[in-house]
């Protein structure tokens, strides 16, 4: 049996199929076509990835949040989960009301019974939980630029999924766990990424798939709304897809896609990725170096530790900085490997983008040729 879902249930607040019903129900209520960070997450509350929440969160469900890092009922989390508006569409929106949203094409897609109504401290939502006021970290430029001053808080009902960058790849929670279930999988091992994978990714998921007990790997590509810099996610999806040809036993592995906001948030973000992750089935999580950070705002190993501090009911496999050593022949980490620095070859995406911008060819002891190639053709980076 697959992990259960956090909180001990999927929520799921969809109602497909009846497009025209829902539509012609729209009629009278205040259309909001909501910033992409909130679109995202409205989908990801219909279809259970966001479970135990049914809804956006209200004012004291935020600030458990922020200060205690779990909601009111002492379930840790980590991440805020808001939709904000500005004093236009603030000043249209009442609470007790409902409001149709509109996706990217300013289509309906759901609805959403507004609750409540409060005022956003952004200041404490980005200290909190990015732990600056840097306007110069993505996510925080964007609470201080493109977020808007007011909240609102309620239940969100979807009745038609737009298209979403992962295509084919994007399931629901649901769908995962009926593939996991026909495949027999019981321990399944998570693996969190947003980037196309070099070899010390690929370590990282075969050790995993090594260790006792452990039926398959779920690769869960986060490929919504990244930051200025990162790969497209066609890149991400197609790299993804040749390792996984090329290099990983098809009956062990499976990939998915994950439309959403980035959080680049260190320890925060890691612990929220991990209860994604837990509502899709899986029982052991991935924790690399640095996981879900940005520049230099966290220890590279904080993300790994919080989840000593939180117990969310996953297995967290801790792993430290993965790299090529030339003595070893082959891809090693510090915990295990004696050579000096002057032996390692450190594999980053910085370093990759960087060789990719001069033209170099990237070595095989980086980046696997397949992969390599994709990323040699073309237009790759979110500039």
């Amino acid at each position: 049996m697959v992990n259960t879902p956090y909180g001990g249930s999927l929520k799921i607040s969809m109602d497909l199929g009846n497009e025209e019903k829902h539509i012609a129900s729209l009629k009278g209520m205040t259309p909001v076509k909501p910033f992409i960070d909130f679109y995202y997450d409205s989908l990801k509350l219909a279809d259970g990835s966001y479970s135990p929440l049914e809804g956006f969160m209200n004012e004291e469900e935020l600030e458990g949040v922020l200060k205690r890092k779990a909601m009111p009922n002492d379930l840790p989390w980590t991440i805020p989960i808001i939709f904000t508006l500005d004093a236009s569409a603030n000043d249209k929106v009442t609470a007790g009301e409902q409001i149709a949203l509109l996706d990217q094409n300013e289509r309906p897609y759901g609805i959403m019974d507004v609750e409540t109504k409060f005022v956003l401290n952004k200041k404490q939502v980005a200290q909190d939980v990015y732990g600056t006021l840097d306007p110069r970290h993505p996510n925080v430029q964007d609470i201080f630029e493109k977020y808007g001053d007011y909240a609102i808080s309620g239940r969100v009902r979807i009745f038609r999924v737009p298209e979403l960058p992962g295509g084919g790849y994007e399931k629901h929670p649901s769908e995962i766990r009926e593939e996991f279930a026909r495949r027999g999988w019981k321990n399944v091992v998570a693996y969190q990424a947003r980037n196309p994978p070099h070899v010390a990714h690929e370590y990282l998921q075969k050790v995993s798939l090594e260790l006792p007990g452990i039926d398959g790997l779920f690769i869960h590509l986060v490929i919504g709304r990244l930051k200025k810099g990162d790969y497209k996610a066609n890149v991400i999806l197609d790299t993804y897809d040749a390792l996984l040809k090329n290099y990983h036993r098809p009956e062990k592995t499976l990939m998915g896609s994950l439309s959403i906001t980035m959080r680049y948030a260190g320890p925060r973000a890691s612990i929220f990725l991990a209860i994604v992750r837990r509502n899709y089935g899986a029982t052991h999580y991935i924790i690399g170096r640095d996981q879900a950070g940005v520049g230099n705002y966290y220890d590279p190993y904080a993300a790994q530790r919080i989840f000593d501090e939180l117990d969310i009911g996953i297995i967290p496999l801790k792993f430290k900085e993965t790299f090529y050593c030339k003595k070893c022949r082959g891809i090693t980490s510090e915990s295990v490997c004696p050579h000096g620095m002057e032996d390692r070859m450190i594999i980053s995406q910085t370093k990759i983008r960087e060789m990719l911008k001069s033209g170099q060819e990237i070595p095989q002891e980086i980046i696997r040729p397949e992969v390599a190639k994709i990323l040699e053709n073309g237009d790759v980076l979110n500039e």
